[in-house]
């Protein structure tokens, strides 16, 4: 009998956060089922003003189908559920209104990448900053104290990555707000949200990465 690999709970959330948005992205930008996915994200953006699971009716959206492995046991929600949660509100916060979509797959769109391209697309309003220092509000999410406080300056960049239409790999950063809530990995994510911001697409970096000839 083959023996199946467990997944660790990032993986997990990655698969779960993926295929809840991708639903909810397909019917907000089909032309038939748009109603029900401005409903879906409506239901989302209100859960984000309330304590988490207050909303009855995001229950469905944030907690149907979450893999066991995730569901908090106690009166307090679990990590993943936490993230699960903020990741999804989030994502409704920076769809609204957009006719592209805002969740995007890949390591260019995730979240510290995201904050380097709206630094380079709105060269104006960041003239100030050195080449490669993070924009202030960028600095407070990275080094808050609590998952409160990063969540309260992730609302407020989700909000310009959504004026400048930037989208983010909502998937990656459900598994990177899991692990940062444990005291014993919260720094590995740091160091990958600097690292994300500070790398230089090869678009950017003027290298030909194809093979020469001699």
């Amino acid at each position: 009998m083959t023996k199946t690999k467990e997944q660790r709970p990032e993986q997990l959330m990655l698969a779960f956060v993926h295929g809840r948005i991708c639903s909810i992205q397909n019917d907000y930008l089909s032309a038939s089922r748009k109603p029900r996915g401005a409903r879906k994200l409506a239901t989302l953006r209100y859960a984000l003003l309330l304590p988490m699971g207050s909303s009855a009716d995001a229950w469905s959206l944030v907690f149907e189908g979450l893999p066991a492995e995730l569901v908090g046991r106690g009166a307090e929600p679990s990590w993943a559920e936490t993230a699960v949660h903020a990741a999804l509100t989030l994502y409704a916060v920076h769809q609204q209104g957009k006719t592209k979509p805002m969740y995007v797959p890949g390591d260019e769109h995730s979240f510290g990448a995201a904050l380097r391209q709206l630094v380079r697309s709105d060269k104006g309003r960041y003239s100030n900053l050195e080449e490669g220092e993070m924009p202030r509000r960028f600095r407070a999410f990275i080094t808050a104290d609590s998952m409160e406080e990063t969540l309260h300056y992730a609302r407020q960049l989700i909000q310009q990555l959504r004026a400048a239409e930037i989208p983010v790999d909502y998937a990656r950063f459900a598994a990177q707000l899991y692990t940062l809530q444990n005291p014993y990995t919260a720094d590995k994510v740091r160091l990958a949200w600097g690292r994300e911001y500070s790398r230089i697409p090869k678009a950017e970096s003027g290298i030909d990465a194809s093979p020469s000839e001699e």
